[in-house]
């Protein structure tokens, strides 16, 4: 056996810094379909309309994701699928965190961003929220893509248009609005090793950029041990006879 082998074993994944926005999807029977043989279920829908504007005030463009679209083509570029983002849920349950399927196509039309999604044969935690997608208890999409710079958006007063965006995955998703209605375990509290795996925790349930960071450099103020000041020197009773020269 060797000795010298080390497993790296850190408490906190790496989390991307991506933003995430859900748009309610109906899937309709011909969006759903289960191969007879195999039993492999296959959704399409849309991801994102060009027509809409979400809650964050945001109206994606077309050709928003042309560069991800043809990267994806090309099989240069890889677009997840989660269940609700499950992979900032990894604290909470293994399977949550686990991808449900792939993505087959991702394009753009007239109407937005179209994908068909495979969901993972044999797999329970996939079936699972297959059988929920076809049921339709399940029945909304959520993109999750990195903060795009200032120059691919415009302020057009009432709403930002964002020109250009890259995706890092898709969740099939039922989520509640507010991403930071999470519960955080125990486990997740005792794993922190450090400040930056604080505001890792703190991003992966909503709060982002330098508001994590904000948080946590106020929380170590309160942490810091306050300075006891130093005793006054004891005064020496008998001082008056020696001014006094007796």
């Amino acid at each position: 056996m060797n000795q010298n082998l080390q497993v790296r074993n850190k408490a906190l994944p790496i989390l991307p810094k991506v933003q995430c926005r859900r748009l309610p999807v109906k899937l309709e029977a011909r969006d759903i379909k289960r191969d007879p043989k195999t039993g492999v279920l296959r959704i399409t829908g849309y991801a994102v309309k060009w027509d809409s504007v979400n809650h964050y005030g945001e109206k994606f463009i077309r050709g928003a994701f042309a560069e991800v679209c043809a990267a994806f083509a090309a099989g240069t570029k890889k677009v997840h699928a989660y269940y609700n983002h499950g992979w900032r849920m990894w604290f909470l349950d293994s399977f949550m965190a686990m991808r449900i399927g792939k993505y087959l196509r991702l394009e753009e039309d007239d109407q937005g961003l179209l994908v068909e999604l495979e969901f993972t044969p044999n797999m329970q935690w996939s079936q699972t929220i297959a059988a929920m997608v076809e049921h339709g208890t399940v029945d909304g999409f959520s993109i999750a893509f990195y903060p795009p710079s200032p120059m691919d958006m415009e302020d057009k007063g009432t709403h930002v248009e964002i020109k250009r965006a890259d995706l890092y995955e898709i969740s099939v998703v039922d989520e509640p609005a507010d991403d930071a209605a999470r519960v955080i375990s125990e486990d997740s509290i005792n794993g922190l090793e450090s400040s930056s795996d604080a505001v890792e925790l703190l991003r992966s349930l909503g709060l982002h950029g330098e508001y994590a960071d904000k948080l946590i450099s106020r929380l170590n103020e309160f942490s810091k041990p306050q300075e006891t000041p130093a005793p006054e020197p004891k005064k020496d009773p008998f001082a008056f006879l020696d001014s006094s020269g007796v």
